[in-house]
C-alpha cells in the first residue's frame, strides 16, 4: 500500500539529517518512494510503500517523534491523481 507521512518539522537540521541516515536502515518491509521537503525545510511529505500505516507511523515516531510531529494516512490509489505512473503500478503489484 501507499502511504503519506506529512512531516511538521521543530529542528530541521536534526531532522533532515536523521531522514538522510535512516533511508539507509529501512527494514526491508518500509520503502521511501519519494521525498517533498518545503523550501524552509520546515515541512516534509513523503510517499512510502508499506504493509500499514501503523508501520510507518511507528518508524517515523520511534526515530524522529522528539523533532517532528507526524501524520500518517493511506493512500487512496483509485482516486489518487498525480503519482508517478511507474510507482504506483510498482506499489499496487508487490
Amino acid at each position: 500500500m501507499l502511504v503519506i507521512a506529512h512531516h511538521d518539522i521543530q529542528d530541521t537540521e536534526k531532522f533532515w539529517a536523521a531522514a538522510q541516515s535512516l533511508t539507509a536502515i529501512l527494514p526491508s518491509h518500509l520503502k521511501v518512494l519519494s521525498v517533498f521537503p518545503s523550501m524552509d525545510m520546515k515541512t516534509g511529505t513523503c510517499i512510502w510503500e508499506a504493509p500499514s500505516v501503523e508501520e510507518v507511523q511507528k518508524f517515523i515516531d520511534d526515530n524522529a517523534g522528539s523533532i517532528s510531529k507526524n501524520f500518517c494516512y493511506q493512500v487512496n490509489e483509485a482516486a489518487a491523481m498525480g503519482l508517478p505512473k511507474v510507482e504506483l503500478d510498482a506499489a499496487v503489484h508487490n
